[in-house]
């Protein structure tokens, strides 16, 4: 058993510094205090005085010091290895580009050449090759004479030639499968000699497999892995899952080490390192950034409103190019292609193009970088997009209790968007009578009638944003109006968390329906998750798969990066958390693993809530300062986030519909392997007079020449959480335009004269943006969980580590001294034995 004392406030440097200065002056103002008590009281008594405050300026020393006490317990349990093969696409890569030292490694490793007596002489031809050298084939101790040396090292050369041309026909998966079955020292053949053996393959996700279907996965990757991203969070993962197994002694990774998932594989060898699990990468593929021209990533608005600046920022891959002048096209539907020539600055390169906005509706573009003869792949060159342009202004109605932070910024983002128009009630305000009116306009009029939609003051909005404001100041009808406004004008409202009343204060039925959650509780974060810079302290937001389709949660066009950015922002000290309400979406989540106890104590997380609400949708926003968005950023991510909110929700009301019913799909643009969800939302009477209504919707697929050719018909069935809503789902649709038709049966077949558009884009993957092996990251990776990095050829290097059966099963436990109530209720008791003695020796 080993035990280990530590002080974790040490590791705090600010706050421990901060700490220890105040309690260095309380010092000095306690000798201070002594010294002037001394000449009015005895000396024990002003002995014992000084004792009992530097008690307690110890105690409080001893808790900002945060001492834990450890201990651990290793057992020797029989284990298991896990051996995970990546099969993303970049392991589909042959590696042409590869180096002569690389190639030399790869053929050792698969047994053509070397072994015997050629081995030293291998190993030499590799070291030499790294060093940059031309490898003596043939030393004259070998063949003494020099024109027979130099024929025999023409023949070896040659044939290291042949073996790199029949390397390089080898995918990086091939060359993986064969190290595990096929070379001279099969790896699985070896393992299984010595201990139990996991199989598992990966991509964006993990599998098992079993030995005997290795091949027949080798060759056609499963989909359920999804090959199309790379994960090595899940390979780690899914190895360790296994609870029931035998202990797990070491992980074997076969990857090129590529990681494009918004998991940090660094974190999860940090806890493979605490659980005593080392993890052995072995590199596949080559270090060599090939000869590639590759569009990585675009970022472009969706929606644009008329004659707006609309500018597409394209990052494009030049891997191998460096310094070559690249011309890149931009065509627009039957136009002119636009054509820029960059100048290749390594590895990636900016590329910016103006989009046109003066005309309304939809175009189609296609990016695209003309292909090289020496590329090493020519599927990634392209990537086609589209926007829409429309002539409207967004209106915006904000209410507001009180001028919060939240809302001071809010109406600033919104009162510089040039397309927003914004109307302001702010209910409670000072005002002194010197003007004739408050700054802000203080109430809402609200027509008698609360039926007559005519006069309501949400007429004519796209969006109302609820803030926290206290139910005294709405008059009755408020939310009879709010409802109509959203299930029957198709309108948008978002109600922000607040901290005095919404929506804790409220008992109102029709608001209780409109809330997406039930139940809200508050959560306030303080201790150490509370210190920190505003990046770190708090806590922080992630977008779930559905909160990162949605346009205006985009912060980046290029998901990984979208991811990135929601990761880094500024976290948030309160918050409101509810169960998300039966048919609701959740769109946004604190991020996992952030050890907050008030929210692990709620077991609640969902932050961002949506629901749909009749024809319209409601949106919970559960935290009440999204402006600490704008640290050391500005306006960039707040900014953004609330002017694509309101634009999001314009788009909302004008999406096609009648008087009976709204559709069309739940995206208009969706990525190709995306199925597409068609929604039909009738009104309530309507469903009322035709309670045995059918509907089902037509899929056309467009030609060049917008010809129309039907591809499928998608039934519509009533979602049970959402009674007003018939939903299908159009699945394996591929790359193109189509028109889909409403069409109903058993109702007054006007309402289903309706049509929508949906465009299907060709979705190249972050997978072929770089294609080199990223040895940094598998390294790191050995190294933080007590393991080792190996390349191909040292496969029996790798066995000799993996040769004890054995793996050690470590039990840890910690106390953390600091944290016990009877400390502070000893610091109350010298407080008060202190307080007691001033007063009986009459001291103030």
């Amino acid at each position: 058993m080993e035990q280990h004392f530590s002080f974790q406030g040490l590791y705090q440097t600010g706050w421990f510094a901060a700490s220890l200065v105040a309690l260095v002056v309380s010092g000095v103002c306690i000798w201070m205090l002594y010294r002037y008590e001394r000449h009015l009281v005895d000396k024990s008594v002003g002995t014992a005085l000084v004792t009992l405050r530097l008690s307690v300026l110890a105690l409080i020393l001893f808790v900002v010091l945060q001492p834990v006490m450890s201990w651990s317990l290793t057992e020797k349990q029989q284990g298991r290895i896990a051996v995970a093969i990546d099969l993303s696409e970049s392991m589909q890569t042959r590696d042409e580009h590869a180096s002569l030292a690389e190639d030399l490694r790869w053929a050792y490793s698969l047994g053509m050449i070397g072994g015997g007596s050629t081995e030293d002489q291998v190993k030499r031809w590799i070291v030499e090759a790294e060093a940059g050298e031309e490898p003596m084939w043939v030393t004259p101790g070998e063949e003494p004479n020099e024109q027979k040396r130099i024929q025999l090292a023409d023949s070896r050369r040659e044939n290291i030639e042949q073996i790199r041309e029949s390397l390089h026909e080898l995918s990086r998966a091939e060359l993986a499968g064969r190290l595990l079955t096929s070379a001279s020292s099969p790896l699985l053949e070896e393992l299984s000699k010595v201990t139990s053996i996991d199989l598992e393959l990966f991509a964006g996700k993990a599998e098992g497999v079993a030995e005997e279907l290795l091949g027949e996965s080798l060759e056609k990757p499963p989909y359920l892995i999804d090959p199309q991203s790379s994960n090595l969070s899940a390979a780690l993962e899914h190895a360790s899952a296994d609870l029931e197994s035998a202990p797990l002694s070491g992980v074997i990774l076969l990857t090129d080490g590529r990681d494009n998932s918004n998991f940090d594989p660094l974190n999860q060898s940090i806890r493979f390192s605490l659980t005593g699990i080392p993890i052995y990468p072995v590199m596949i593929g080559s270090e060599n950034k090939p000869k590639d021209l590759s569009i990585a990533s675009v970022e472009y608005p969706q929606t644009a409103f008329k004659d707006d600046k609309v500018v597409l920022s394209a990052t494009i891959n030049t891997s191998g190019f460096d310094g070559s002048e690249v011309d890149v096209e931009l065509r627009a539907d039957d136009a002119e292609p636009v054509v820029k020539t960059i100048r290749a600055d390594g590895d990636m390169t900016q590329v910016d193009f103006d989009l046109d906005s003066s005309a309304i509706g939809r175009t189609e573009y296609r990016l695209f970088v003309p292909v090289q003869n020496d590329e090493t792949r020519d599927d990634n060159n392209e990537k086609s997009f589209a926007m829409a342009v429309v002539d409207d202004m967004v209106h915006v109605l904000l209410l507001e209790g009180e001028a919060r932070w939240e809302f001071r910024f809010i109406d600033n983002a919104f009162t510089r968007d040039e397309r927003i128009d914004i109307e302001k009630v702010v209910y409670e305000q000072p005002y002194l009578g010197v003007l004739e009116e408050t700054f802000f306009k203080k109430e809402l009029t609200l027509p008698d009638d609360v039926t007559d939609l005519a006069d309501s003051p949400f007429v004519d909005k796209d969006i109302v944003i609820l803030g926290d404001v206290g139910p005294e100041y709405l008059q009755p009808g408020f939310f009879e109006l709010l409802d109509q406004f959203v299930a029957e004008a198709g309108g948008t409202l978002v109600i922000t968390a607040g901290k005095k009343s919404m929506p804790r204060a409220y008992q109102n039925e029709t608001l209780s329906r409109l809330l997406p959650i039930l139940d809200p509780q508050p959560v306030n974060v303080s201790g150490s998750q509370g210190i920190g810079s505003p990046r770190e302290r708090g806590f922080h937001l992630q977008l779930t798969p559905e909160g990162e389709a949605e346009p205006f949660l985009q912060f980046d066009a290029d998901r990984v990066r979208n991811r990135e950015i929601w990761k880094s922002l500024p976290g948030f000290e309160w918050g409101l958390f509810g169960e998300p309400r039966p048919g609701s979406t959740v769109l946004a989540t604190t991020l996992p693993g952030e050890e907050i106890p008030a929210l692990e104590a709620l077991d609640r997380s969902a932050v961002i809530v949506h629901q749909y609400y009749g024809f319209g949708q409601v949106m919970w926003i559960g935290v009440d300062s999204t402006w600490r968005w704008r640290h050391r950023a500005g306006d960039k991510y707040h900014h953004r986030f609330w002017g694509q909110l309101g634009r999001w929700a314009a788009r909302n009301r004008s999406s096609a519909g009648n008087d009976f019913v709204r559709f069309g799909p739940a995206r208009t643009d969706i990525p190709q392997g995306e199925d597409a969800v068609i929604k039909a939302r009738f009104v309530q009477q309507y469903l009322k007079q035709y309670p045995d209504l059918k509907a089902s919707t037509e899929v056309y697929r467009l030609d060049e020449n917008d010809v129309r050719e039907l591809f499928t018909t998608i039934e519509l069935n009533v979602n049970p959480a959402r009674p007003l809503s018939y939903e299908g789902r159009a699945v394996g649709l591929p790359a193109g335009r189509y028109r889909l038709k409403l069409l109903i049966e058993g109702a007054d077949p006007q309402a289903g004269d309706l049509e929508a558009p949906l465009y299907v884009q060709e979705q190249p993957t972050p997978e072929l943006s770089d294609l080199s092996s990223n040895r940094e990251l598998l390294v790191q990776m050995a190294n933080l969980s007590d393991g080792q990095f190996f390349m191909p050829d040292e496969m029996s290097e790798l066995l000799s580590v993996v040769k004890d059966p054995l793996a050690d099963r470590v039990i840890r436990e910690e106390v953390e001294l600091w944290d016990r109530w009877w400390l502070m209720l000893l610091v109350f008791a010298l407080l008060t034995v202190e307080w007691v003695t001033r007063k009986l020796n009459g001291l103030p």
